[in-house]
């Protein structure tokens, strides 16, 4: 219900779906993103990242270029358009956020809830892992 929300938010407002913002905001923090860094950081395939950074580069937020340091594969940018849009976007899902959640919930509640839905990412990424040992 919480994504269905933010997603219709984000659309009215930016028309920008969640999934995109999401994205961008991977390329955002990694700085020098490939499609397979977004895909290991969202937990989808590399073939819905990629699909997923054409939709974005054809609406003019990313751009593709050749990775520095790996001439085979490609890196991810976000273009002036993209950072611009991402910070508005950024801002109306605090809003967003702060509106559905926060008035119910309290800061305390809520970072403990970060910190345990971080636990169980790296835990179920640790468990992907090879020779890994299920419990």
């Amino acid at each position: 219900m919480l994504w269905n929300a933010v997603d219709r938010r984000l659309r009215d407002d930016h028309d920008l779906p969640l999934a995109w913002f999401e994205s961008m905001r991977v390329v955002a923090r990694l700085d020098q993103a490939r499609v397979r860094d977004i895909a290991e950081v969202l937990i989808i395939t590399e073939g819905g990242a990629s699909k997923l950074v054409d939709r974005i580069q054809a609406a003019g937020y990313l751009r593709r270029q050749q990775h520095p340091n790996d001439g085979r594969s490609s890196q991810v940018l976000l273009t002036r358009a993209g950072r611009h849009i991402l910070r508005a976007a950024t801002a109306t899902l605090d809003d967003e956020l702060a509106e559905r959640i926060g008035a119910v919930v309290t800061n305390d509640v809520l970072a403990r809830l970060d910190a345990t839905l971080e636990l169980l990412r790296v835990s179920n990424l640790n468990l992907d892992e090879p020779g890994s040992v299920h419990q």
